[in-house]
């Protein structure tokens, strides 16, 4: 196991090194650039060619990725593109902290949700509940988390005269009114990934109930409780511990129209801006950040499988 980990750990960097060399062009290939969608400000450098060369963007793009790369290997991460020039690690420790908070959130209330459901659904297959639970999770995958929000806003103020946009407050200054803003982003991307898992959970669970293992332990007189948690929920885990944790991507992409329709200042609303103004020092930086904290979830629920199964061994 740690042998596995070790390796693990050492192909991330290799990862993120060709990550970051594949969007650098990306972002170099498309038409314009900062200085051209007006994110420098020209009143500051005089014209368009001199806020160019002011921040390095004529010179050639091999040139711009290495002076980019060489900067992180010395914990440089550089400034803004766009005005006042902000270090671009003061932003992402300013806004890192909603998004994680924004996304744990969501992983437990996906996971709570979705596989009491899922489980429920299995074991009352083809029963009134399984239609019913299976109705929802099928409504939960197939409507936009973009057009809930939106309901969720416009109802609340029509009916109670609330809006549940609310100026950022932070847990330690005060956890209620915290909670109260982050709920609702959490469970608006909670609900199609509970949706999603708990689907999984249902066919994870019907595929071990009919297996012989548990088979003979029903012939073993064991009581049906005990054949379903000890012998069925722990097997069908597996598949739904990668889907809870593959839902991150999903996540961090979904809280960029969570945090724009719920106005949190996280890395998802600061990602949208960075694309907008073609800030390419910036939007690399974040999606560093993003892949990063993605490949140390997949590997955290790799190493989780030899738990839940002893019989997986790397």
């Amino acid at each position: 196991m740690s042998a596995y980990i070790i390796r693990r750990l050492l192909a991330i960097p290799l990862m993120l090194l060709v990550l970051s060399f594949i969007l650098f062009v990306l972002i170099w290939i498309l038409p314009g650039d900062a200085a051209f969608s007006g994110a420098l400000s020209i009143s500051e450098t005089g014209n368009y060619d001199v806020a160019r060369e002011r921040f390095g963007l004529d010179r050639p793009w091999y040139v711009q990725y290495g002076d980019w790369l060489g900067g992180i290997f010395v914990g440089d991460f550089g400034e803004s593109l766009t005005p006042p020039h902000d270090s671009i690690m003061g932003s992402v420790k300013e806004r890192l902290p909603k998004t994680i908070e924004v996304g744990v959130l969501t992983i437990l209330l996906s996971a709570l949700i979705s596989v009491p459901v899922g489980v429920l659904s299995a074991v009352r297959r083809n029963k009134p509940e399984d239609y019913v639970l299976r109705t929802v999770t099928i409504l939960g995958i197939s409507v936009p988390n973009f057009w809930i929000g939106t309901l969720i806003i416009l109802y609340s103020f029509v009916w109670f005269g609330w809006n549940p946009i609310q100026d950022w407050v932070d847990f330690t200054e005060d956890p209620l009114t915290n909670l109260a803003i982050v709920i609702f982003p959490a469970g608006i991307l909670a609900f199609a990934g509970a949706a999603y898992t708990a689907r999984i959970m249902r066919s994870a669970m019907l595929e071990v109930l009919y297996s012989d293992h548990v088979r003979t332990a029903r012939a073993k007189g064991l009581r049906e409780r005990v054949v379903i948690f000890r012998h069925v929920f722990r097997s069908a885990l597996i598949p739904v511990l990668t889907v809870l944790g593959l839902q991150l991507g999903s996540i961090l992409g979904g809280a960029v129209v969570a945090e724009q329709i719920f106005a949190i200042p996280g890395m998802g609303l600061f990602a949208l801006d960075r694309i907008l103004a073609r800030d390419y020092t910036s939007l690399l930086m974040i999606v560093m950040i993003f892949a990063t904290m993605f490949m140390f979830v997949t590997l955290l629920v790799d190493v989780l499988y030899t738990y839940v199964d002893p019989r997986i061994r790397y």
